[in-house]
């Protein structure tokens, strides 16, 4: 690709992410997007051929990341044995710091996916992360040795959507990341209290 080119095509990406962020994928328009990117519909179908590949090459790439991330930090937690100690609760607490920074160093690529992704394969994208926390939260209780009836799963599956969505309410209520840091670690240490209580049982 030429250099003409890829200038190009960083000019469309950039058009189609702001026709996005301020409409969603259901409502953004290839005309507009290509008029902002001062090309025509032509020029830019030669670089994407929908508006579907249009959001993946905008998203995809971090989605991906965000997933692996996600799956990592919580393979590090499946193997702490003790779960009530302060040691563990600052690897808890490590952990989703972690996955909060990553999302703020991609603030733009997050809201598309979790607020504006409606029509594309990745609105359902955050019942991935929910998969992993509730697999997580499973082995903990697993250690333990507490058996679960089905109100307990579902309990499990409510606190593992509870934790993903707070993350995610951070990024739709556009809170500066000084805020969100705040507003995890008082939401940390809600659940961590809640789970003591529950384990001491």
């Amino acid at each position: 690709m030429s250099y003409s080119s890829e200038l190009t095509k960083e000019r469309i990406l950039d058009c189609a992410k702001i026709e996005f962020l301020s409409k969603g994928f259901a409502k953004a328009n290839m005309r507009e997007i290509a008029r902002g990117a001062k090309v025509t519909t032509g020029a830019m179908y030669n670089h994407f051929k929908n508006k579907e590949m249009l959001f993946e090459a905008l998203v995809g790439k971090v989605a991906n990341e965000l997933y692996i991330l996600f799956k990592n930090e919580q393979k590090k937690n499946d193997v702490i044995k003790d779960f009530l100690s302060e040691e563990t609760e600052k690897v808890y607490e490590k952990s989703t710091f972690a996955i909060l920074d990553f999302i703020y160093a991609h603030l733009d690529q997050m809201t598309l996916l979790f607020c504006h992704s409606t029509g594309t394969k990745y609105e359902k994208f955050k019942n991935k992360l929910i998969k992993i926390e509730e697999q997580s939260i499973l082995e903990m209780l697993k250690s333990y040795n507490i058996s679960l009836k089905k109100s307990d799963l579902f309990f499990v599956h409510v606190i593992a959507s509870s934790g993903v969505n707070n993350m995610i309410e951070a990024v739709s209520h556009d809170l500066p990341q000084e805020q969100a840091i705040l507003y995890m670690e008082k939401l940390h240490a809600f659940y961590y209290a809640g789970w003591k209580k529950i384990l001491e049982q």
